[in-house]
Protein backbone atom coordinates (compact mmCIF):
# COMPACT_ATOMS: atom_id res chain seq x y z
CA UNK A 1 0.00 0.00 0.00
CA UNK A 2 1.23 3.50 -0.82
CA UNK A 3 2.19 5.46 2.33
CA UNK A 4 0.90 8.75 0.89
CA UNK A 5 -2.68 7.45 0.81
CA UNK A 6 -4.61 6.96 4.05
CA UNK A 7 -5.26 3.38 5.06
CA UNK A 8 -8.62 1.69 5.25
CA UNK A 9 -8.98 2.36 8.98
CA UNK A 10 -8.28 6.06 8.47
CA UNK A 11 -11.24 6.49 6.15
CA UNK A 12 -14.61 7.33 7.69
CA UNK A 13 -17.54 6.02 5.72
CA UNK A 14 -19.13 5.97 2.31
CA UNK A 15 -20.95 9.05 1.10
CA UNK A 16 -22.01 10.49 -2.25
CA UNK A 17 -20.31 13.51 -3.78
CA UNK A 18 -22.18 16.29 -5.62
CA UNK A 19 -22.53 14.14 -8.73
CA UNK A 20 -23.78 11.07 -6.89
CA UNK A 21 -20.52 9.13 -7.11
CA UNK A 22 -20.01 7.01 -3.97
CA UNK A 23 -16.77 7.95 -2.24
CA UNK A 24 -15.13 6.94 1.03
CA UNK A 25 -14.55 9.86 3.37
CA UNK A 26 -11.43 10.54 5.41
CA UNK A 27 -11.72 10.48 9.18
CA UNK A 28 -9.85 13.64 10.23
CA UNK A 29 -10.15 12.80 13.92
CA UNK A 30 -8.26 9.54 13.43
CA UNK A 31 -5.71 11.25 11.17
CA UNK A 32 -5.10 13.78 13.95
CA UNK A 33 -4.70 11.05 16.58
CA UNK A 34 -2.19 9.21 14.38
CA UNK A 35 -0.41 12.48 13.55
CA UNK A 36 -0.80 11.87 9.82
CA UNK A 37 0.01 15.41 8.72
CA UNK A 38 1.05 14.23 5.28
CA UNK A 39 -2.63 14.06 4.23
CA UNK A 40 -3.82 17.35 5.78
CA UNK A 41 -1.24 19.86 7.10
CA UNK A 42 -0.60 20.15 10.84
CA UNK A 43 -1.86 23.74 11.04
CA UNK A 44 -5.32 22.81 9.67
CA UNK A 45 -5.95 19.25 10.88
CA UNK A 46 -6.51 19.96 14.61
CA UNK A 47 -9.30 22.45 13.79
CA UNK A 48 -11.00 20.01 11.45
CA UNK A 49 -10.66 17.15 13.95
CA UNK A 50 -12.14 19.32 16.72
CA UNK A 51 -15.09 20.18 14.46
CA UNK A 52 -15.77 16.54 13.65
CA UNK A 53 -15.33 15.33 17.22
CA UNK A 54 -15.00 11.86 18.60
CA UNK A 55 -17.36 8.94 18.66
CA UNK A 56 -21.06 8.60 18.35
CA UNK A 57 -23.74 11.25 18.67
CA UNK A 58 -25.56 11.37 22.01
CA UNK A 59 -28.87 10.15 20.49
CA UNK A 60 -27.13 7.05 19.18
CA UNK A 61 -25.50 6.24 22.51
CA UNK A 62 -28.90 6.59 24.18
CA UNK A 63 -30.42 4.35 21.51
CA UNK A 64 -27.86 1.65 22.19
CA UNK A 65 -28.54 1.89 25.91
CA UNK A 66 -32.27 1.64 25.26
CA UNK A 67 -31.81 -1.48 23.11
CA UNK A 68 -29.66 -3.11 25.77
CA UNK A 69 -32.11 -2.15 28.53
CA UNK A 70 -35.05 -3.59 26.58
CA UNK A 71 -33.11 -6.76 25.86
CA UNK A 72 -32.17 -7.20 29.52
CA UNK A 73 -35.77 -6.49 30.58
CA UNK A 74 -37.03 -9.19 28.22
CA UNK A 75 -34.43 -11.66 29.51
CA UNK A 76 -35.31 -10.81 33.12
CA UNK A 77 -39.01 -11.26 32.36
CA UNK A 78 -38.39 -14.66 30.80
CA UNK A 79 -36.15 -15.78 33.68
CA UNK A 80 -38.66 -14.64 36.33
CA UNK A 81 -41.48 -16.29 34.40
CA UNK A 82 -39.43 -19.48 34.28
CA UNK A 83 -38.68 -19.37 38.03
CA UNK A 84 -42.33 -18.74 38.91
CA UNK A 85 -43.59 -21.58 36.78
CA UNK A 86 -40.71 -23.96 37.68
CA UNK A 87 -41.30 -26.12 34.64
CA UNK A 88 -39.41 -26.91 31.46
CA UNK A 89 -39.46 -24.70 28.38
CA UNK A 90 -42.74 -24.78 26.52
CA UNK A 91 -43.41 -23.83 22.89
CA UNK A 92 -44.02 -20.13 23.66
CA UNK A 93 -40.65 -19.79 25.36
CA UNK A 94 -38.86 -21.45 22.44
CA UNK A 95 -40.36 -18.73 20.23
CA UNK A 96 -39.77 -15.79 22.61
CA UNK A 97 -36.00 -16.23 22.96
CA UNK A 98 -35.16 -16.05 19.22
CA UNK A 99 -37.66 -13.23 18.69
CA UNK A 100 -36.07 -11.31 21.57
CA UNK A 101 -32.59 -11.77 20.12
CA UNK A 102 -33.74 -10.83 16.61
CA UNK A 103 -35.41 -7.62 17.80
CA UNK A 104 -32.30 -6.66 19.76
CA UNK A 105 -30.00 -7.36 16.79
CA UNK A 106 -32.25 -5.43 14.39
CA UNK A 107 -32.44 -2.41 16.69
CA UNK A 108 -28.70 -2.35 17.33
CA UNK A 109 -27.93 -2.68 13.62
CA UNK A 110 -30.31 0.16 12.75
CA UNK A 111 -28.74 2.49 15.33
CA UNK A 112 -25.26 1.56 14.11
CA UNK A 113 -26.11 2.32 10.47
CA UNK A 114 -27.85 5.60 11.25
CA UNK A 115 -24.94 6.69 13.45
CA UNK A 116 -22.40 5.97 10.73
CA UNK A 117 -24.48 8.00 8.29
CA UNK A 118 -24.73 10.93 10.72
CA UNK A 119 -20.97 10.87 11.32
CA UNK A 120 -20.26 10.75 7.58
CA UNK A 121 -22.49 13.79 7.05
CA UNK A 122 -20.71 15.63 9.87
CA UNK A 123 -17.27 14.78 8.42
CA UNK A 124 -18.34 15.97 4.97
CA UNK A 125 -19.78 19.24 6.29
CA UNK A 126 -16.75 20.10 8.46
CA UNK A 127 -14.24 19.22 5.73
CA UNK A 128 -16.10 21.38 3.20
CA UNK A 129 -16.33 24.28 5.69
CA UNK A 130 -12.54 24.15 5.88
CA UNK A 131 -12.44 23.94 2.06
CA UNK A 132 -10.83 20.50 2.06
CA UNK A 133 -11.87 17.56 -0.10
CA UNK A 134 -13.57 15.07 2.25
CA UNK A 135 -12.19 12.17 0.21
CA UNK A 136 -8.49 13.00 -0.06
CA UNK A 137 -7.93 16.17 2.03
CA UNK A 138 -6.82 18.31 -0.94
CA UNK A 139 -7.16 22.10 -0.50
CA UNK A 140 -10.11 23.26 -2.65
CA UNK A 141 -9.46 27.02 -2.34
CA UNK A 142 -9.38 28.90 -5.62
CA UNK A 143 -10.54 26.01 -7.80
CA UNK A 144 -13.02 26.79 -10.57
CA UNK A 145 -16.68 25.86 -10.33
CA UNK A 146 -18.15 23.73 -13.11
CA UNK A 147 -20.94 25.85 -14.67
CA UNK A 148 -22.97 22.75 -15.61
CA UNK A 149 -23.77 21.63 -12.06
CA UNK A 150 -22.11 24.20 -9.78
CA UNK A 151 -19.68 21.68 -8.32
CA UNK A 152 -15.96 22.11 -7.70
CA UNK A 153 -13.96 19.10 -8.85
CA UNK A 154 -10.96 18.04 -6.78
CA UNK A 155 -7.93 17.71 -9.09
CA UNK A 156 -6.38 15.09 -6.80
CA UNK A 157 -9.16 12.48 -6.69
CA UNK A 158 -11.84 13.70 -9.12
CA UNK A 159 -14.66 14.02 -6.54
CA UNK A 160 -17.11 16.87 -7.07
CA UNK A 161 -18.30 19.04 -4.16
CA UNK A 162 -20.68 22.00 -3.99
CA UNK A 163 -18.80 24.71 -2.11
CA UNK A 164 -21.12 27.63 -2.87
CA UNK A 165 -23.72 26.48 -0.33
CA UNK A 166 -21.08 25.90 2.34
CA UNK A 167 -19.39 29.27 1.76
CA UNK A 168 -22.67 31.19 1.84
CA UNK A 169 -23.71 29.59 5.15
CA UNK A 170 -20.34 30.28 6.77
CA UNK A 171 -20.35 33.91 5.53
CA UNK A 172 -23.92 34.30 6.84
CA UNK A 173 -22.88 33.00 10.26
CA UNK A 174 -19.81 35.26 10.41
CA UNK A 175 -21.63 38.47 9.46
Amino acid sequence: MDDSKPGRRQQGGRFGDARGRPVRLLDPYELHLRRRYDVIPADVLPGIAAGVGFGLPRWQRLGYLLCVALFLACVAFLVVWKLIRQVGLDAREWVLWPVNLAVFALGATQFWRSGRRARAERVRAVMLQHLRCPHCGYDLRGLPVDPADGATVCPECGCAWRLRDIQSTTEHCDG
